[in-house]
């Protein structure tokens, strides 16, 4: 993938220490922020994937809960093909690739 440039406004000392860094570690400023990018929309992206999981399990214990009032395996299994669908369309609406 190729890299675009762009502009963004940093305090002063978040500027400095971006400048520092790379100068300690033979690197480049552009690479620093790629970096720190990059860890938070990871973090960002576990912190979303542990909502999802507890959504998950939230959906899996109301579905329980309607198995003790008669709802079959048939229906729970609908019911689970439709959650996994609606969680791959997050993750394609998600997406940026």
């Amino acid at each position: 993938m190729g890299r675009k440039k762009t502009t963004v406004y940093v305090d002063a000392d978040v500027l400095t220490a971006t400048k520092v860094l790379p100068a300690a570690r033979q690197g480049s400023e552009s690479q620093v922020v790629e970096d720190a990018l990059r860890a938070y929309l990871g973090t960002a992206a576990s912190q979303a994937a542990g909502a999802d999981l507890r959504a998950l399990m939230e959906r899996a214990a109301q579905r329980a809960d309607r198995e003790e009032a008669g709802l079959g395996d048939e229906a729970a299994m609908g019911l689970a093909v439709d959650q996994v669908r609606a969680v791959r369309a997050a993750g394609r609406a998600g997406s940026t690739r």
